[in-house]
């Protein structure tokens, strides 16, 4: 069995399914515990590694996405 990492956001909590890195940053790809269909993208800073926050814009969003197909 695989063990899967939660993380917490705003009293919920959501599966870590994806982590992707491009140029210091890793972009996770998130589903809820409790809502599956509850989806979210979040960032690390570079300055910061343990400290996600939301994507600054839509072509943040095609870049972590585009990460995410490329790497499967």
């Amino acid at each position: 069995m695989k063990e899967i990492e939660v993380m917490t956001i705003n009293q919920h909590d959501y599966y870590i399914m994806k982590e992707v890195h491009d140029k210091g940053i890793c972009y996770v790809f998130l589903s809820g515990v409790e809502d599956p269909e509850d989806v979210m993208i979040r960032k690390s800073m570079p300055d910061n590694p343990n400290l996600f926050v939301p994507l600054e814009n839509e072509t943040e969003y095609h870049l972590a996405t585009l990460l995410l197909f490329k790497e499967n």
